[in-house]
């Protein structure tokens, strides 16, 4: 990666880490705005625009910081997923291996019938 590759990705995260504050405080400024409402006594109880909007803009800042932070895309295609492999790592399934089976109890070490 190059420096103005890895500037961007650390500006992104800062960015939407700030933002991701900006929609926490939204978030509870909407819960103190609807406890004072119902504290008062009123029923039709809707939340400020300022509040609306701050929630809105914090959600933009937020998803355009995580797309310029995400950094380069990997394919995701089959051909570019097999590349990595080699064949005997392909064929080989150690979670098909099984080391505690029931051969020992087939023919234990000793025999039953054995006059020791």
């Amino acid at each position: 990666m190059s420096g103005s590759q890895d500037t961007a990705k650390v500006v992104g995260k800062v960015i939407a880490a700030a933002s991701f504050l900006l929609m926490l405080h939204s978030g509870y400024s909407a819960r103190e705005y609807l406890l004072y409402s119902k504290s008062i006594g009123r029923q039709n109880i809707s939340l400020p625009v300022e509040i609306v909007l701050e929630c809105l803009v914090a959600l933009a800042v937020m998803t355009v910081a995580l797309v310029v932070g995400v950094g380069e895309l990997k394919p995701i295609s089959y051909e570019a997923e097999m590349k990595r492999y080699s064949v005997d790592g392909i064929y080989s399934r150690p979670s098909f291996q099984v080391y505690n089976h029931r051969g020992r109890f087939l023919r234990p070490a000793k025999s039953i019938l054995s006059t020791e």
